[in-house]
């Protein structure tokens, strides 16, 4: 209560306190009056307060123009996005403003974009004309490149080519030796068969390697019915060629074995017969290589062999005609005969025989074999053939019976000596 009393102003209340006295005194010096309708007190107390409010307010009034008031307008971040820029503070009195523009926030610093050039009008190309005669070399069927081959030993080459010109080559065409290392009799083939535009052929050649260790290169082109020669390459001038490696022919030349199914068979009933073949062809007859074969009295070789079985009569045979070989001076035919492991009732009669060019066979040599655990090893020279090319023949007979009759060619070979 003294709290509330203490801030109004004290000649408020002794101002007040008067009043009321002069009231009071003057009403007790009017005995005779009559009796108001409003309490004088309460009258007189009503408007002290009303005055002293109105005082009071117009003091607060007074001080509120005086002292202008200092508004602090910190603006509440938005607490969901803490990148929202602050607002300016709303002054007290709002002046009349110019319509704003939106605030755009400021964006970094954009390159220039680079000029696209305009885009040149696609002209296009004109196509390249096909040739009328062209080869496309598409693969070596047999002697590739780097291929190893013993000096003076013969070979056929086979390439597959494709006619990539637009004109079709028939049996007039021809294949012809270019250039290099000649490694045949002649320089010049027929085409055999007709070739239209897009198709492939396959063509062979026989060669012998040359005599001399060192590399070989032979290319060969096309040649049109009016003698004009054509090959691979955008031009037409390139060639297809074969590449050999000659290696020292001294010792093993030649294997007849290993080389099996390069020779022609048949049997008395049976031609020609398929290489290699099975062991359960009892009827017909079979020949086939075993790299490790058992010899007659059971043991294993380390060599080669051929198996030969001649087709089931008593007077069956088996024969193998092989491609020619150019024989030298010192070449030696090898081998060791005698009768498979396991064939106790074994009896054969084994042969060999040559022949140079289309001519009649003439035998080198014959042997007989029964299952003794025995073997004949055969050496025959052929220097008197030395030059020649040379075709042999491997022949085998039953003797009286087709029972067991498995043949045994231990490692059968032209030997060179020189």
């Amino acid at each position: 209560m003294k709290n509330k009393i203490s801030r109004k102003p004290r000649w408020m209340f002794s101002g007040l306190m008067i009043l009321v006295l002069s009231i009071v005194l003057a009403a007790c010096g009017k005995p005779d009056s009559a009796t108001p309708t409003v309490d004088p007190v309460e009258q007189a107390m009503q408007t002290l307060q009303a005055e002293a409010t109105q005082q009071y307010f117009q003091t607060v009034v007074a001080q509120l123009s005086a002292t202008p008031p200092v508004i602090e307008n910190t603006p509440t971040p938005n607490p969901t996005n803490i990148n929202q820029v602050p607002m300016e503070p709303t002054p007290t009195t709002q002046p009349t403003q110019a319509p704003t523009a939106t605030r755009v926030p400021p964006t970094a610093t954009q390159p220039a974009p680079t000029a696209i050039p305009p885009t040149p009008t696609r002209i296009p190309p004109t196509a390249t004309p096909i040739p009328c005669y062209q080869v496309k070399f598409i693969e070596d069927i047999t002697i590739p490149d780097g291929t190893k081959i013993v000096a003076g030993n013969s070979f056929t080459k086979t390439w597959r080519l494709r006619n990539s010109g637009s004109c079709t080559w028939d049996t007039r065409f021809d294949i012809a030796f270019v250039d290099g290392t000649q490694m045949t009799s002649t320089k010049i083939w027929d085409l055999t068969k007709e070739v239209k535009p897009g198709e492939t052929v396959d063509i062979s050649i026989d060669m012998t390697a040359p005599s001399t260790v060192g590399n070989y290169q032979a290319n060969f082109q096309m040649v049109n019915p009016n003698g004009v020669r054509f090959g691979t390459g955008a031009d037409s001038k390139g060639s297809f060629w074969v590449k050999i490696q000659v290696i020292d022919g001294r010792g093993m030349v030649y294997s007849f074995a290993s080389k099996a199914c390069d020779a022609k068979w048949s049997t008395s009933k049976t031609n020609p017969l398929g290489c290699p073949g099975k062991e359960s062809d009892i009827d017909k007859g079979y020949v086939l290589s075993k790299d490790k074969p058992y010899r007659e009295d059971g043991g294993q070789e380390n060599e080669i062999g051929l198996v030969t079985r001649p087709n089931d009569a008593n007077d069956g045979y088996i024969q193998g005609i092989y491609p020619a070989f150019l024989i030298k001076d010192g070449d030696q035919f090898r081998a060791t005969i005698q009768c498979e492991a396991n064939s106790p009732k074994c009896s054969l009669k084994f042969e060999l025989y040559y022949r140079v060019g289309s001519g009649n066979f003439t035998e080198l040599g014959e042997w007989h074999e029964v299952y003794d655990q025995m073997w004949n090893p055969v050496q025959i020279d052929l220097s008197s053939l030395a030059g020649k090319q040379v075709q042999f023949s491997l022949v085998v007979w039953n003797e009286g019976t087709s029972v067991d009759n498995r043949g045994l060619w231990l490692n059968p070979m032209i030997f060179r000596t020189k």
